[in-house]
């Protein structure tokens, strides 16, 4: 049998033996997370109708107290009705959810007797004695329906958790059968190497055995190989070679003695020939290193100009961009705090004006029939409850947009050219908040979700200001590559797999580590060794300049700090930078590696 024959029956049986594994082990781990995620979307939905149940059963018990207490006004029990609707509606969805749950049933009928006692409320008039022991009975069904709710909470959480820890159980079972797929692979190499490569070997090194003796000059030598195969084939014409050259041999001495004088006459035209021919090719070697030599002075120049260039783009560009921000802030900031300052006055003004209501109310109980209109029209009770309300939301929307002044003056950093300790993370989120439009969800622009894995990072001497126009870019271009790749996605692609950027930051020794990674498409080798490149831009004409991350690169050299980019097709892409705590030192990211951050990296082919 030939060797290809033999190599290639025992490599089908052991791909389709190694396949038929993988399929195994892979199915188990799908069915385990498929399982695993039905269970947490069940559970979630489960206990937010859960939530929603304690919050109806509360505006249900709330509106039967009014009703008690505010002289059975018809809007309270409308109210009760609404809720007890809302409340039944949200119980029918959960008994969809979990069809066989005893507490659910008796929820129900906890219900239903509430709903008798709200029935007879309405029916009949009730006196003090009698008023004192419906608010009781209110109360007492309100708390044994919220205690029957929180017991039912706590046990789908505690079955999501069982259903998590059996999803656990199955992948651990999967990775067992993965790490045994690789022994039976081993063993299967070593069986066909034992089998089949070994007896290839043996015979190879008898054939060199053979063309060794030949070749020291024992033309007698003959091999010996019964394998069957191609081997024993070669040896049997390396037997015949032997022969032909044996007989060969003897004809060449003959031609060799006859050869030697006329090779002898020729030498001495050769050797002068040869002379004259070294001269040239001295010539000629000096020609190209000076040619060499001015080539890579004029690519260096060309380098130092793309640099110059990009450099003065992103001077004008962050000059303008933080004069532009520092008076937007500006002009911000003084009617936010004119207004954020004159609410707390307000808000002690209508104190005193409600206030002053509820004396009148007290001393003055029976108004005239045009003030008790009125009363009745603008809902008295409503605004004197609603109002705090309104003057508190109003508060927390000055408070957001001083906060939102802030961080623009902080991205901005006018006020800050040299180096100065900062809080790294302050200048991260600054950009978030000023990025937080690109990243929430718009029609046909699913949401960007942010992940944030920080570490406690002492604060870090730097120019704060590039430092934010590094974070705008990288973040940018991330944003842009995620809303690429989902235009490329279906909904359903996009729903089991949201986009996300992941930002990491770490501490080791004397500097820091800042990672910003998508989920995104990734990139190719060939885009990712020009990633660096002055002007290089993979997006369509007016929407990238491609000096984006040219500047960053810029910019991690000022700091003396490292930048590396991570990509592949399908898997996303990660950003890792490493900056020095203190800048006067090259820490200990090593000298070395910063002096061989030369003009060539510029393109990307080092990192």
């Amino acid at each position: 049998m030939k060797i290809s024959a033999k190599f290639i029956g025992s490599s089908i049986g052991v791909v389709g033996l190694i396949a038929s594994l993988a399929f195994s082990s892979e199915f188990l781990l799908w069915k385990a997370d498929n399982q695993a995620a039905l269970s947490r979307d069940k559970a979630a939905k489960s206990v937010d109708n859960t939530l929603q149940l304690e919050v109806l059963l509360r505006d249900q018990v709330m509106a039967l107290k009014d009703f008690l207490m505010l002289n059975r006004d018809p809007l309270d029990m409308a109210k009760y009705q609404k809720a007890k609707s809302e409340f039944q509606l949200t119980l029918d969805d959960l008994q969809r959810l979990m069809p066989d749950n005893s507490e659910l049933t008796v929820i129900s009928r906890q219900h239903k007797f509430l709903n008798r006692l709200s029935n007879e409320l309405s029916d009949t008039p009730s006196t003090q004695e009698q008023f004192y022991q419906d608010f009781r009975a209110i109360s007492s069904f309100g708390k044994s329906i919220d205690f029957s709710l929180q017991s039912l909470a706590k046990d789908i959480r505690f079955q999501d958790r069982l259903a998590s820890e059996q999803a656990s159980r199955s992948k651990q079972t999967a990775q067992v059968a993965r790490q045994t797929i690789l022994c039976i692979i081993i063993i299967l190499l070593f069986g066909q190497f034992w089998l089949i490569l070994l007896p290839v070997i043996k015979s190879i090194k008898k054939l060199q055995l053979g063309a060794n003796q030949i070749g020291t000059g024992d033309l007698d030598y003959r091999l010996n190989i019964k394998t069957g195969d191609e081997v024993q084939e070669l040896s049997e014409q390396f037997n015949l070679m032997a022969v032909a050259l044996r007989e060969s041999y003897r004809t060449l001495e003959e031609k060799v003695i006859a050869r030697t004088i006329e090779l002898t006459n020729t030498n001495q035209i050769l050797e002068s020939e040869i002379e004259q021919r070294k001269q040239i090719e001295e010539t000629l070697r000096k020609s190209e290193a000076q040619l060499r030599q001015q080539a890579q002075e004029i690519e260096q120049a060309l380098t130092e100009l793309q640099q110059t260039q990009a450099q003065l783009i992103q001077t004008e560009k962050m000059s303008s961009l933080g004069q532009m921000v520092a008076g937007v802030a500006h002009e911000i900031n003084n009617p936010v705090n004119f207004i954020h300052g004159n609410i707390t006055h307000a808000n002690k003004y209508i104190q005193d004006i409600l206030e002053l209501l509820q004396l009148y109310q007290e001393h003055y109980p029976n108004p005239v029939d045009e003030v008790a209109d009125h009363h009745q029209a603008i809902d008295l009770e409503f605004i004197m409850d609603d109002l705090p309300k309104v003057l508190a939301s109003m508060r927390l929307g000055t408070e957001r947009i001083r906060n939102i002044v802030l961080s623009l003056r902080n991205f901005s950093r006018l006020d800050e050219a040299d180096m100065k300790a900062v809080d790294i993370h302050e200048g991260i989120d600054s950009t978030l908040l000023i990025l937080q439009n690109k990243l929430k969800a718009r029609p046909n622009h699913p949401e960007i979700k942010i992940v944030k894995k920080y570490s406690s990072l002492p604060q870090v001497t730097c120019y704060p200001g590039q430092l934010n126009q590094l974070f705008m870019n990288i973040l940018n271009n991330a944003i842009d590559a995620l809303d690429e790749y989902n235009n490329q996605r279906s909904v359903e692609e996009i729903k089991s797999n949201s986009s996300r950027i992941t930002i990491t930051t770490q501490l080791e020794s004397d500097y820091i580590i800042i990672k910003i990674a998508d989920n995104g498409s990734g990139m190719t080798e060939e885009i990712k060794k020009q990633l660096f490149d002055p002007f290089f831009t993979t997006k369509p004409v007016g929407k990238g300049t491609g000096l984006g991350l040219s500047i960053c690169y810029q910019i991690i050299q000022k700091h003396q700090g490292i930048i590396e980019c991570e990509s592949e097709l399908g898997k996303g892409t990660e950003f890792s930078i490493q900056i020095p705590i203190v800048q006067n030192g090259l820490s200990k990211i090593g000298k070395s590696k910063v002096n061989n951050l030369s003009l060539e990296t510029v393109g990307g082919r080092s990192l």
